[in-house]
């Protein structure tokens, strides 16, 4: 492994933009999907919820970083688990989880996976939850390759309050 995954902290935010980018731009080619916000919209919205989960202590960033360069990422929240499944008092979400495109199947995405189910240990949660696209069905077979399955479905109606 020619890279190392470290925690990150407020100061790391700006650094993640084009790993943010490189996302977005791969969401904006799934289909069936609502309308995409954008580029620079969308990177001021999450960075705002970054900024806010890493000062009120609910996030964590983990960075991994080649040579000093930023090349994924994974942006963790810390919560309370469930009140219906027993899944633990604590769950920890992974909100992002971003490779650069020309470091995919090198082993970054499973190594920051790998980093957020440690961080989960670490604070005592059971539960390691995720949130992907339906359509994104590449992310999905990641996902349960690494032991993840499917557990709630999540609906909705866009337009809702418009004329």
């Amino acid at each position: 492994m020619d890279f190392v995954v470290r925690r990150g902290t407020i100061e790391d935010i700006d650094r993640l933009a084009p790993l943010w980018e490189a996302l977005r731009a791969h969401h904006a080619t799934l289909p069936a999907m609502p309308p995409k916000r954008a580029p620079n919209r969308s990177w001021q919205y999450r960075r705002g919820q970054y900024r806010t989960w890493l000062e009120e202590g609910r996030g964590t960033l983990l960075i991994a970083e080649r040579d000093d360069e930023a090349i994924g990422y994974a942006m963790l929240t810390t919560g309370p688990g469930a009140a219906t499944w027993d899944v633990g008092e604590t769950i920890v979400e992974v909100e992002t989880l971003s490779v650069l495109a020309a470091e995919r199947r090198q082993g970054v995405g499973t190594a920051l996976l790998e980093a957020a189910e440690e961080f989960a240990r670490e604070v005592g949660a059971r539960t390691l939850a995720v949130g992907v696209a339906y359509t994104n069905s590449e992310a999905i077979r990641f996902y349960e390759r690494h032991g993840y399955q499917s557990f709630y479905v999540t609906l909705l109606r866009t337009g809702v309050g418009e004329e």
